[in-house]
């Protein structure tokens, strides 16, 4: 209806009452009650009024495309770690082609970019550019993201304080335990060896090109002389998790992240008879890497359980049992935003071999596989070689009358030997796991 006119003597209506107690703002107000919609030139500009305050709330660090490869940001104010609030005056900055840059504020409050995901800062935007122009900005500003973020979960790869490292040929050896790099380099001409086990942390990119060496960590047992012909033991001296009496079980890496080491071999023997009983497998050692961005495996890294041995012969015809293999080692590979281990990468945690058995001895058990671990949002391992095979049983002399060492476990339960013939270490596990990628 159209609104209402009145003139002296008009009635008023309950139906004009209400439609001006209870007003609608619209495009073309025609009816009672209807105002036309307040537009941006209704609003007063003046400073402390909601227009300007909207304005600036909405504006500050925003980053906006300028020509080619340059962006713009405005200015805003942050607050440095140490509680001290910058202003920072609006400006430019020019973005790599080809790629997604992160625009950032820096700890010193400076507008910064980089092509890693910052773990330090106030994240403003990512940038993609293609073929010389800026073709996505994406609002990273803090109060257009979702909480949690990924600093409020877990800072994967820490802060990167020792910088990055690149080993692009000749070899290096890691005995530390534990690394915290920004990126991390290793070239299709370098070899690093890790002593046992190294946690390394990168707050950047992981990038294997070469090949990293994993020793072995857990010992096996010690060979030991008994009169028993059944007797037998795990590594009980200096043994890793899962070597015991008899052959290793599995566990978690969680538990330990590394390998465990075979039983020893036994000896029996009479009157002039002397030797020496053979050593368990040692546990294949473990590395664990961590980035805050991403992990690409090209070459190669190994983890292996080490073998059993025979025994030695010093005078007569003893019987001596082989002893066990010590089981793979760990190599967990985490990080923030994906994993790739191509189709030229290979990861191997193979159990080491059992010892061969002497003058009737059984051969000593096979360590069993060790574990290759995956954590990330996405990972492919699509083509990539994964070797988790436990390692061989020992060949039992003759009768066997003499029982082996059981192969240590981890991902793979080791092969036992207590009776005439050994058996093979079990296989080890790929654990793929992922989660809801953040930041």
């Amino acid at each position: 209806m159209a609104k209402t006119v009145f003139a002296p003597g008009s009635v008023v209506t309950s139906n004009w009452l209400n439609a001006v107690n209870n007003p609608v703002f619209v495009d073309n107000p025609d009816d009672d009650g209807e105002l036309a919609r307040i537009a941006d030139n209704d609003l007063s500009n003046v400073a402390g009024q909601i227009k300007p305050e909207w304005r600036a709330f909405r504006d500050a660090l925003k980053v906006s495309a300028g020509s080619g490869l340059n962006i713009t940001f405005e200015g805003g104010a942050v607050t440095l770690p140490l509680g001290t609030i910058l202003t920072i005056a609006p400006g430019t900055l020019v973005m790599a082609n080809n790629a997604t840059n992160f625009v950032f504020v820096n700890e010193s409050g400076a507008v910064a970019s980089s092509l890693i995901y910052p773990v330090v800062g106030v994240m403003l935007a990512s940038v993609t550019t293609v073929g010389g122009t800026i073709t996505t900005i994406v609002d990273l500003r803090p109060r257009f993201r979702v909480q949690p973020v990924a600093s409020a979960i877990k800072i994967f790869g820490g802060t990167g304080a020792q910088g990055d490292y690149v080993l692009s040929a000749g070899s290096a050896t890691f005995s530390q335990g534990t690394y915290y790099y920004r990126n991390f380099t290793i070239g299709t001409a370098a070899v690093l060896t890790i002593d046992k086990f190294a946690r390394i942390y990168c707050s950047g990119d992981v990038v294997i090109d070469g090949t990293i060496n994993v020793t072995t960590m857990a010992a096996g047992g010690v060979g030991i002389t008994s009169g028993n012909s059944n007797i037998n033991l795990g590594g009980t001296v200096g043994s890793g998790i899962g070597a015991g009496l008899g052959s290793g079980p599995t566990y978690n890496y969680a538990a330990a992240p590394y390998g465990s080491g075979g039983a020893s071999g036994l000896m029996t023997g009479g009157v002039g008879s002397a030797g020496e009983p053979g050593s368990g497998g040692r546990g294949g050692g473990g590395i664990w890497l961590e980035a805050g961005n991403t992990i690409t495996v090209n070459g190669t890294i190994n983890a292996l359980g080490g073998s059993g041995t025979a025994g030695t012969v010093s005078a007569g015809t003893p019987t001596l049992s082989g002893a066990g293999g010590g089981s793979g080692g760990l190599i967990l590979l985490s990080a923030l935003r994906s994993i790739i281990a191509s189709a030229t990468s290979t990861l191997d945690v193979r159990g080491g071999a059992g010892g061969n058995g002497l003058n009737n001895g059984t051969g000593g058990g096979g360590g069993g596989g060790g574990q290759v671990v995956a954590i990330a949002p996405s990972i492919n391992t699509t083509g990539s070689t994964i070797r988790l095979t436990g390692g061989a049983a020992g060949i039992t002399s003759g009768t066997g009358v003499l029982g082996g060492g059981g192969g240590g476990g981890f991902g793979g339960s080791g092969g036992a030997a207590s009776g005439t013939t050994a058996q093979t270490g079990g296989t080890g596990q790929l654990v793929i796991r992922n989660f809801a990628a953040v930041g």
